[in-house]
């Protein structure tokens, strides 16, 4: 495994939290960063970044007490539709360990899509009010959005031809920490949206019918609470990670019937996964401030259950290491691509204002495997 991190060097710049393919086979990236600089564009030929921030209307700026802005961010919320544009959702980068804020001053979290040919962006507006968007998916034919909110747990699909808000409700969930809503939805070959809600059950949203269900089917492993990661398989099967214990698990669609398939390492944090060539890969490990390694790349065969280590998500010529990666995909020649948040935290204060996650790794890693 041979790994490069490339510096975005995009301004404000902090993590790149989301990614997606397009069909031009150029990597799209969401960020943690200022207003104005929240997606990117990254050419596998020629090796440059390119800032597509003003294509993309984010939510108002939020101040501090000294005056200065939180960062933003375009957090598990990015997609490619099938006719090649991509759509997702911003959000701020603020939370409950921030001591000031005030939620009705945001107007909250804009849907947006994205074509690279024209190079148009449009904006759909905000869905919920005053709530910022965490996570996306869309559906088959890429005419639906939908979409979780922090900090209340929201769920809602919009219709990206006409930016109408075709449902709206709200999954049980706790409030606190970083919420314990899914931070990633994904939505199968049918129009069923799933995800995670209170005290680590499942919860589906039926797009044909406009029906939300919290099921009492639980993630596995002690302690779990919350999705970090989800995908579909090209086999039609949806594939999780655990945020709390760092198990890898399969759900299957109609029967909800899930089953354990492996644990990389002792947890927390599994919050990337992608599908090559028939198997799963993925990145687990939170880094120092979770008392776990770095991140490590994992391959998992879904029909053994069985994994292997890959490697450490290191570039060995900069000596630079990811710690907790967030959000993977995979190119049109099998180059994995990821991005990571969180990688150096502050310290708590004695204002009790909580810790928080400086991330200060602006890299896209490429990999090769």
């Amino acid at each position: 495994m041979k790994v490069k991190a490339l510096d975005t060097g995009l301004e404000g710049g902090l993590e790149v939290v989301s990614l997606a393919t397009g069909s031009d086979g150029r990597i799209y990236g969401g960020l943690t960063g200022l207003k104005g600089h929240l997606l990117c564009e990254y050419d596998p030929g020629t090796g440059a970044v390119r800032d597509l921030g003003d294509k993309v209307v984010s939510a108002n700026e939020v101040y501090k007490r000294d005056g200065t802005p939180y960062t933003q961010k375009i957090h598990h919320a990015l997609d490619t539709l099938p006719d090649g544009r991509l759509a997702g959702g911003t959000g701020q980068n603020y939370g409950y360990g921030a001591v000031h804020k005030k939620i009705s001053e945001d107007e909250g979290g804009h849907v947006f899509v994205y074509d690279p040919k024209t190079e148009q962006g449009r904006d759909l507006g905000v869905p919920v009010p005053h709530m910022w968007i965490i996570a996306t998916c869309t559906s088959p034919d890429g005419s639906q959005l939908f979409g979780m909110t922090y900090f209340h747990n929201d769920f809602f699909a919009v219709d990206l031809r006409t930016g109408d808000v075709l449902f709206a409700d709200q999954v049980h969930g706790a409030c606190w920490g970083d919420s314990a809503c899914s931070h990633t939805i994904v939505c199968d070959r049918e129009g069923i949206v799933y995800g995670s809600c209170s005290e680590g059950c499942i919860f589906t949203y039926d797009s044909n019918k406009r029906e939300l269900t919290e099921t009492d089917v639980r993630l596995p492993g002690e302690g779990a609470r919350r999705i970090d990661a989800l995908m579909l398989g090209e086999n039609g099967m949806v594939y999780g990670g655990v945020w709390e214990n760092g198990i890898v698990f399969s759900l299957e669609p109609r029967t909800l019937k899930l089953r354990e398939l492996c644990r990389p390492v002792d947890g927390p944090r599994l919050p990337a996964l992608v599908w090559r060539d028939g198997c799963i890969y993925g990145c687990a490990g939170g880094g120092p401030q979770y008392g776990t390694r770095g991140a490590i790349l994992f391959e998992c065969d879904p029909t053994a259950s069985k994994h292997r280590e890959v490697g450490p998500i290191r570039d060995e010529q900069s000596g630079i290491e990811g710690q907790r990666v967030h959000a993977m995909t995979v190119g049109r020649d099998g180059t994995i691509y990821a991005g990571e948040t969180g990688a150096v935290r502050e310290p708590r204060k004695q204002d009790h204002s909580g810790d928080i996650e400086a991330g200060m790794h602006p890299y896209l890693y490429i990999i090769d495997v």
